[in-house]
């Protein structure tokens, strides 16, 4: 008898939730192209050829498929970076993110880290001057930049600090909170509109791909905090909606923090998860040279997930053996 014929081997994992966000994402992508240009786009797509060919360099070896999961830290990727980062800085970053902030660990749910902040800070320490020094500004008119390939190209359309960065500095005032939901300001090319923002990031929370709890305790601890430091006067602290509304705070709220396999499993975890990660982007955005507090509050973050899941989990095992104990006496 001969053998029987091999089975066509899936290339594609199928994950419903990976789409959702990926369809989720796409009005920061749509405000990107309006913003900055085509180009935008352009850094989304090549993020996700390098991410899937990354991945499945390693997924052959394993013989498994690649997962969806590579688009979505593509994606979260691409949107933020500066839109004039250059080609290579854009490839080599997703390439790290994907080898040695997931592959290494053995694939898709086993990763400590989350792959698109991985590859962020590598190549934020690795070109500082790409990812720090060089931002373009928003085209301007009703059109926006949908007629322009970039706007980095433009003259006197490049600036060496976004508002944010300067209102941290103390030489400018932030924008009003109108001018933040709008998005019509220099920043990461996908996070500058928390209006798009919220877009996708409450179809996430309606349908439940993103966990409700650990984004309102995240918002509301970051915002109160800003808040208070802002009423006791703290140099160059805003107030919290604008706080809330600005730098990619609600990209991150929504989008990063909420990554089901970097982020607790248990429900008390994510509470003091989204906690930590608040307190600790307060303070390096507004206590160190690093303006982008964020991505170093996730990833030191995650390292203290699984502590936090094994403790949640063993004292819920005593208190259970406790109890069965005084039910047996």
């Amino acid at each position: 008898m001969g053998s029987p014929p091999n089975k066509a081997r899936t290339v594609l994992r199928r994950q419903p939730i990976m789409r959702r966000v990926v369809l989720a994402s796409t009005p920061c992508v749509a405000g990107s192209v309006y913003f900055f240009g085509w180009r935008s786009l352009a850094v989304v797509a090549v993020s996700w050829l390098f991410a899937f060919l990354t991945e499945y360099l390693f997924c052959r070896k394993r013989g498994e498929p690649v997962s969806e999961a590579a688009f979505v830290s593509a994606t979260i990727y691409a949107l933020i970076l500066p839109p004039s980062v250059p080609w290579h800085v854009a490839i080599i970053g997703i390439v790290f993110a994907i080898a040695f902030g997931k592959e290494v660990f053995g694939g898709f749910g086993r990763n400590v880290f989350n792959p698109a902040m991985t590859g962020r800070c590598f190549v934020y320490v690795c070109f500082p001057v790409a990812m720090t020094s060089r931002w373009s500004l928003p085209a301007q008119g009703p059109w926006g930049a949908l007629r322009q390939w970039t706007t980095a190209g433009m003259p006197d359309a490049i600036t060496s600090a976004t508002p944010m960065t300067l209102a941290k500095l103390g030489t400018a005032a932030p924008p009003e909170w109108i001018d933040l939901l709008a998005g019509r300001l220099s920043g990461c090319m996908g996070v500058t509109s928390a209006l798009l923002i919220l877009l996708g990031g409450l179809y996430l929370y309606y349908t439940k791909t993103a966990n409700r709890s650990l984004i309102v305790t995240h918002i509301i601890t970051y915002g109160v905090l800003y808040q208070v430091l802002h009423m006791l006067g703290v140099r160059n602290f805003y107030d919290g909606l604008t706080a809330v509304l600005s730098a990619g705070f609600l990209f991150g709220a929504f989008f990063i923090l909420t990554d089901p396999v970097s982020s607790p499993s248990t429900q008390p975890g994510r509470i003091i998860y989204g906690v930590m990660v608040a307190v600790l982007a307060i303070i390096i955005r507004n206590f160190s040279v690093f303006n982008d507090g964020y991505m170093f509050s996730v990833l030191i973050a995650n390292m203290f997930v699984p502590i936090l899941d094994y403790t949640i989990k063993e004292r819920k095992k005593r208190k259970a053996a406790a109890a069965s104990g005084e039910a047996a006496a």
